[in-house]
């Protein structure tokens, strides 16, 4: 398949919201078209017992992706779908990526966070000099995660205000979070030999770290969430086998937001750094980012139909 597809799928809660009248019910939906770039990359921290990989840096030939969301203010409604246009270098020179990526984040109360997501990679390549290209078709990796985060001190609005999935003029806020989550990893790559080497691991644990954001200039603001998370896991065999390790992960989210009435403009970046151990010796560090711009368009709407469909999408 020549382009590869991405899926983002995200969630709103439902407010409480009087479906049984008939009278008028008004709604902010909201149009998302977004540019953006997808990047996984494995660092091999430790020496590999196959020295060609020794501190190199497995990158993907990622591709440039157009995107298009559309939601419902205060609703289940919150769709975007992207679609890679061009990989970024040369496919015959750094050879093919293919991935399919699945994320799901739900504000499921004013405090709470839920994140899930699913990510597949194929086909790598490493620089051995300048000029010297090593294509690693056949490696691959597979992420699975599931994080919930609570943030503290939010007495008078909702998570969502750091966040902005909907274009709303954010208020300047601060806050703390701790949070717990739960990963898998299944990587084959050729550590040991030339051969693919596949192995499996999980590992769990708690995070913690701040988030806030202030007006820069008017209409222009700047929010931001760090954190370290601390994790134990290994690699997944019979609980009697397993050899437990401890490793200390990482993330950086940002957002540079320019608001007007109904709509608004925004650039964000997405970064994770996750660390596990290959065969209990290499350790590896997994590292995913998101780029992205995204202009929100947002469009007034009411409406006195209410029957199931519109009461199970929380309309």
């Amino acid at each position: 398949m020549k382009y590869i597809i991405l899926f983002f799928l995200s969630i709103t809660t439902l407010w409480a919201q009087d479906t049984t009248s008939t009278k008028k019910h008004y709604y902010k939906m909201w149009i998302k078209p977004s540019l953006s770039i997808n990047y996984l990359s494995i660092d091999m921290e430790d020496e590999p017992l196959n020295p060609a990989l020794k501190n190199k840096s497995l990158l993907p030939n990622y591709p440039l992706t157009v995107g298009l969301g559309f939601g419902i203010h205060n609703t289940y409604i919150n769709l975007d779908y992207a679609q890679s246009v061009a990989p970024l270098r040369n496919e015959s020179k750094y050879g093919k990526t293919r991935y399919f990526d699945f994320q799901l984040h739900s504000f499921i109360s004013q405090k709470i966070l839920l994140d899930f997501y699913y990510q597949s990679y194929k086909g790598f390549y490493y620089e051995e000099g300048k000029n010297n290209i090593q294509i690693l078709a056949d490696t691959r990796i597979q992420q699975i995660g599931s994080e919930m985060l609570y943030f503290f001190n939010l007495k008078n609005f909702s998570v969502k205000n750091i966040f902005n999935p909907d274009g709303d003029p954010l208020q300047p806020t601060f806050t703390w979070y701790a949070g717990a989550g739960i990963y898998y990893h299944k990587v084959a790559i050729p550590a040991i030999s030339l051969d693919e080497d596949t192995f499996r691991h999980i590992q769990g644990g708690f995070s913690g770290g701040v988030s806030g954001g202030i007006e820069i200039l008017p209409r222009l603001t700047f929010t931001a969430l760090a954190g370290m998370g601390f994790y134990f896991g290994g690699e997944v065999n019979p609980l009697s086998k397993m050899k437990f390790n401890q490793y200390v992960n990482f993330r950086l989210n940002t957002s540079l937001s320019y608001t007007q009435k109904d709509w608004s403009l925004a650039f964000s970046i997405l970064y994770n750094n996750k660390n596990l151990y290959f065969k209990d010796v290499d350790l590896l560090g997994i590292n995913t980012a998101n780029f992205k711009l995204t202009y929100i368009k947002q469009i007034k709407f009411s409406t006195r139909r209410s029957n199931k469909v519109t009461r199970y999408l929380g309309m």
